[in-house]
């Protein structure tokens, strides 16, 4: 019997073949390994309809938010000066009766892209539905063992321009224990951080470990907020820890995050899936952004956005006087709180 290919081996197979553009008419894609099935989603929303027409031919649904019968008619329509239309369905285990799906599938549109996301559901494979499917793209993604992330890692980080050690990775596994989602994550925040090509022990427990409360993330996360006294116990941390070079880094990530709550505020109406392409960020972090943004007035941003720029110019000697990098980053914290 051929060995059953796991994930991570699932999830190249698939990056493969839609950075080459070779599309399936339908995938449906399920399993208790949901980053992969995120992943994926993701990778075809970048890559089967251009930018330009994504307004036309992109279309992001919720399971709950329609029926059967209106996926049907949407992806029944023809693409407007595109190849192919797009329309992906997350949460898609809340379609009700989604086994009337199952004569469009034995004869779908060649030129719609189906994509069914069931993060937490799975389809019963007896099904005439899921027999149907067969003819296409149907996926089921397991979680990972702790081996298989163990080999997954090293993978990931590459992608990334960077590398990762065994005694990093497992400090990894042992901290967070076998979440993909959280791991990466984490790494993500590691990677936009740390300079180091190589990512070491050291670098999981000054980011994810103990120390982890007192890094720019969790500072911005609870300037997001307007948590003063949260705010200012990181900010004299990260003062009494800071390596040369560090504060640059540091305001350029503040001055990212400000700008995206920003664009934030100009985007009435939009869902978390384009949100998150907009802004360039995990889906994850949406929800905090949005806090953020009922914290922060455009005109509160503006004075936030000048702070940050007399930040810059003190970080590099202009009326900087004998402030340390950490009196001024705690002096900036205290003038974005202040009413």
């Amino acid at each position: 019997m051929a060995k059953k290919a796991s994930a991570t081996e699932l999830f190249q197979q698939y990056e493969k073949e839609i950075l080459a553009g070779r599309f399936a008419s339908i995938y449906v894609l399920f399993g208790e390994e949901t980053y992969f099935i995120d992943r994926v989603t993701q990778l075809l929303e970048h890559h089967v309809v251009p930018e330009s027409s994504k307004s036309f031919n992109q279309h992001i649904q919720y399971g709950k938010e329609l029926t059967c019968n209106e996926l049907v008619s949407i992806a029944k329509r023809y693409p407007m000066m595109s190849d192919y239309q797009l329309v992906v369905v997350k949460d898609a285990q809340d379609l009700k009766d989604i086994e009337t799906l199952t004569g469009y599938f034995e004869n779908p549109l060649t030129s719609t892209i189906l994509v069914l996301a069931m993060r937490k559901g799975k389809l019963d494979m007896r099904s005439r539905l899921a027999k149907a499917a067969a003819k296409h793209k149907i996926t089921e993604f397991a979680p990972l063992r702790d081996y298989q992330m163990r080999d997954w890692l090293p993978v990931f980080a590459e992608s990334k321009g960077r590398k990762i050690d065994i005694d990093a990775i497992n400090r990894l596994v042992d901290l967070i224990g076998a979440d993909l989602a959280k791991i990466h994550n984490e790494l993500e925040k590691i990677f936009a951080t740390v300079n180091d090509e190589y990512i070491r022990v050291r670098h999981i427990d000054e980011h994810v470990g103990f120390n982890r409360e007192y890094n720019i993330f969790e500072l911005q996360s609870a300037l997001g907020i307007r948590n003063f006294n949260k705010a200012i116990q990181i900010a004299h941390q990260m003062g009494n820890t800071m390596e040369k070079g560090e504060m640059i880094r540091n305001v350029v990530v503040l001055t990212k995050y400000f700008s995206n709550i920003m664009v934030l505020h100009g985007m009435v109406g939009a869902d978390k899936a384009e949100i998150a392409r907009i802004l360039g960020v995990n889906p994850f972090f949406v929800d905090e952004y949005m806090r953020a943004k009922n914290a922060y007035s455009l005109l509160d941003l503006e004075g936030v956005m000048n702070q940050l720029k007399y930040l810059d110019l003190r970080v590099k000697g202009i009326n900087r006087g004998a402030a340390t990098d950490g009196d001024l980053l705690v002096e900036t914290v205290v003038n974005i709180l202040k009413k």
